[in-house]
């Protein structure tokens, strides 16, 4: 049962837009989030029979309609799902792993997911991290973990850059970096005409060029 009471990481902004198009900034509220560690071999059947998702290869992303599970290292993956959906899954996986070595924790509160999307998102995230985010090298599927400017992400590139918003990205950092991220990412977009934001904190900072 949903609570109204809820407050959600970035609960005192709203969504913002770039000019024409270019880039659209919104935080995804209340997703589902179930870190699950296991040898992939012992856990992928019982996985894939509980959720309804394989389990995605090395730096990617598998989904069905509104649940996703992200590859986060070799034995940890992210099942990423519906609001109120994750409790359901996070009990049958008990069930399906029962005498296989496993650890799932339901993280949903400790992350939150801002998405990015639009013609120049992809030009905004590569001012923030070292990744290699060229359209020929971070594609639809992707997902990989990188510091932007201060703050640590994971990065899942969700639809391709030729879908109808452009290519969109999610992002989920920690509820602690997620203002600081957002007014970055609002930074970046800057110059696409995306109105700066001001950090809760009170701090003042630029992105070098």
């Amino acid at each position: 049962m949903s609570d109204d009471r809820r407050q959600s990481a970035l609960h005192h902004r709203t969504a913002i837009d770039a000019m024409e198009g270019a880039a659209h900034l919104a935080e995804i509220r209340f997703l589902g989030k179930l870190a699950l560690r296991g040898d992939r071999a012992k856990i992928g059947e019982a996985v894939t029979q509980t959720v309804g998702v394989s389990l995605p290869e090395a730096c990617k992303a598998t989904r069905q309609d509104e649940t996703a599970i992200l590859w986060i290292g070799p034995d940890e993956f992210w099942i990423v799902t519906p609001d109120g959906a994750e409790a359901a899954f996070a009990r049958g996986l008990e069930t399906a792993l029962a005498g296989v070595h496993h650890q799932i924790a339901d993280v949903s509160s400790y992350y939150t997911a801002i998405e990015l999307s639009g013609t120049r998102a992809r030009d905004m995230l590569m001012k923030l991290s070292t990744l290699d985010l060229d359209k020929s090298a971070f594609t639809e599927g992707d997902v990989a973990g990188s510091m932007f400017a201060s703050a640590q992400a994971t990065l899942w590139q969700v639809d391709a850059d030729d879908a109808e918003r452009g290519p969109v990205f999610r992002l989920f950092v920690r509820r602690t970096m997620a203002d600081y991220l957002w007014c970055l990412l609002a930074e970046a977009g800057y110059e696409y005409g995306m109105p700066r934001q001001q950090p809760l904190t009170g701090e003042t900072w630029r992105l070098e060029r």
